[in-house]
């Protein structure tokens, strides 16, 4: 009798242990698979997201190339180029999407792609900007006989209106032209805001005979098309004949000796921060306002 119930305790016992193990068992696949399905949809958003970006930027890209267009035939031939070297990237991307099944991987090659895609972008906005520049001083150069006539007549019509003695300086022959600083610090012809580093112009103080000779102040104001002047290093601050206070983006003491004389005042900023529009441009001689134009950034 004493067996008989020593055996069923033991089997009770282990009763009692299979039962706690399948518990356990039980507890642990049950944590194992909400991680697992915790995991899996942590996968699917990083996926979702990667292929979102992927899409912005080729997007963001195809149009900022494309707001070129229409502009001149070699423009659109060069977008033309780019819009299919684009198309193969976005082909070789799709490829990897649908292809690559590491996660870590597929996010890896994605960033490189998308760094490919912003160099393939700045390569073209380079030769844009340099087939701008060209079309630009072809029509500089085709027009500069007319150009000439329309800056002499502008500055007689305003000089008439502003000068008040015979001994009034005047400006003339101004030349006004925008550069890109490249990584060797050399200054290139540019026509893009966006590349621009400085804006310059040249002109001639014309000889005046009645003139009083010796030092006269010489100022630039370049105002942007928000309206505000561009400020250059010198903050140079100076009143006008009609008495407003102005600041200057540049200016320059010459010695005037009542011959021709040369000078040139630029803007510069290491930092690329101008905006696409018409600059206005005014030159002063003492405060008086001698010439005045327009110079368009695209």
């Amino acid at each position: 009798m004493a067996e008989q119930q020593k055996s069923n305790k033991n089997s009770l016992s282990l009763l009692l242990l299979l039962l706690i193990t399948s518990i356990g068992a039980n507890i642990y696949q049950w944590k194992t698979h909400s991680t697992t399905v915790v995991q899996h949809g942590s996968d699917v958003d990083s996926l979702v997201n990667a292929r979102n970006e992927v899409e912005r930027e080729l997007t963001a890209v195809t149009m900022e190339l494309e707001k070129y267009r229409g502009i001149a035939g070699n423009l659109d031939t060069l977008l033309n180029d780019a819009n299919a070297r684009i198309v193969e990237q976005e082909l070789r991307i799709r490829k990897l999407m649908s292809g690559e099944k590491d996660l870590t991987k597929l996010s890896k090659n994605l960033k490189k792609e998308i760094a490919a895609l912003h160099k393939l972008r700045d390569e073209y906005l380079e030769k844009i900007d340099g087939l701008m520049a060209e079309n630009e001083a072809l029509k500089k150069e085709n027009a500069n006989l007319n150009t000439q006539v329309i800056n002499l007549n502008e500055q007689k019509n305003l000089l008439e209106g502003k000068v008040m003695t015979a001994s009034q300086l005047k400006v003339e022959y101004v030349k006004i032209g925008s550069y890109k600083k490249r990584g060797n610090g050399k200054m290139v012809e540019s026509v893009l805001a966006k590349r621009t580093n400085k804006i310059e112009s040249c002109f001639t103080i014309m000889d005046n005979k009645v003139a009083t000779n010796g030092d006269k102040m010489v100022y630039q104001v370049i105002t942007a098309p928000n309206g505000k002047p561009l400020m250059g290093n010198t903050k140079a601050e100076f009143k006008t004949s009609e008495g407003e206070k102005v600041f200057a983006t540049s200016s320059q003491k010459v010695n005037y000796t009542g011959a021709k004389q040369d000078l040139c005042l630029s803007y510069e900023n290491d930092e690329r921060i101008l905006e696409a529009g018409t600059y206005l441009v005014d030159v002063y001689v003492e405060g008086t306002l001698v010439h005045q134009s327009t110079y368009i950034l695209k």
